[in-house]
């Protein structure tokens, strides 16, 4: 739960006693209106909900007590209509929740990432695959990126690291290579390759291209074709293995995460 609306408990005059939970960010009007026996309100969200000014209104909260996290307990004694309560104490033991795991998208040239939890701050990292220093006579260029990001936000934990592998897939291979005195041009269309747990997520790849996923002994473990530039796979590869993505004639190698 999210949000708590208008007028939800309001009148319910036997209420002594409620918890708001930990993912709760909007209290409406009058939600707890003239709850006149309400003693305790437990609020477990870290960072104090959007509340409406009379959303406790008639409920003689100056004498009820606000149990709140520990981490919490200045900003909640700051903002109404909070502060009214007439005691306000930490609920030993109550940890912040964790923000919500980002996911990763490529569209027109720019990578974007998105969060369930809102407001968060995005911290990534990409890895040209590519761009390393080579000894030998021939270098396999794959132009792939591998792209990792993880939330934050104040008065959360950090969420968990989201891994996703960029590259760029031919659309017309026998055109690929060098001239004599120029660099051929490329067609190819970016594809974003996901995991997580042993699902397989690729985003991009043309309308029936045939997909599977094997592992690094050659075993396959899954196939599909895409739709709608999208396709999805549940293996059973474990965590921390190295699955290989056959997409059409090309073949990435991704961690499974």
């Amino acid at each position: 739960m999210t949000s708590i609306f208008n007028n939800a408990f309001s009148d319910c005059s036997s209420l002594t006693s409620v918890t708001i939970g930990s993912g709760v960010r909007s209290i409406g009007s009058s939600t707890f209106a003239s709850c006149k026996e309400l003693t305790d309100v437990f609020c477990l969200a870290a960072n104090v909900p959007n509340t409406s000014s009379d959303a406790f209104e008639g409920s003689n909260i100056i004498y009820a007590t606000l149990h709140v996290p520990d981490s919490s307990l200045e900003q909640y004694e700051a903002i109404s209509p909070w502060k009214e309560f007439g005691k306000i104490v930490s609920i030993p033991g109550v940890e912040p929740e964790q923000c919500a795991t980002p996911t990763i998208s490529y569209d027109n040239g720019k990578l974007k990432f998105s969060c369930e939890t809102k407001d968060v701050q995005f911290t990534s990292t990409i890895k040209d695959n590519d761009i390393n220093t080579y000894y030998s006579e021939e270098v396999d260029l794959g132009v792939t990126y591998t792209i990792t990001v993880y939330a934050t936000k104040d008065g959360y934990y950090k969420s968990k690291v989201a891994t996703a592998t960029l590259c760029w897939i031919d659309a017309e291979p026998r055109t690929e290579g060098l001239q004599e005195d120029a660099v051929t041009e490329v067609k190819a269309v970016p594809v974003l390759i996901q995991t997580q747990g042993g699902t397989i997520t690729i985003q991009g790849t043309a309308e029936g291209t045939p997909i599977a996923v094997y592992d690094l002994d050659g075993r396959q473990y899954g196939t599909t074709v895409s739709e709608k530039s999208r396709a999805t796979i549940a293996t059973s590869l474990r965590l921390g293995s190295t699955a290989v993505v056959k997409i059409g004639e090309k073949a990435i190698k991704v961690a499974i995460k």
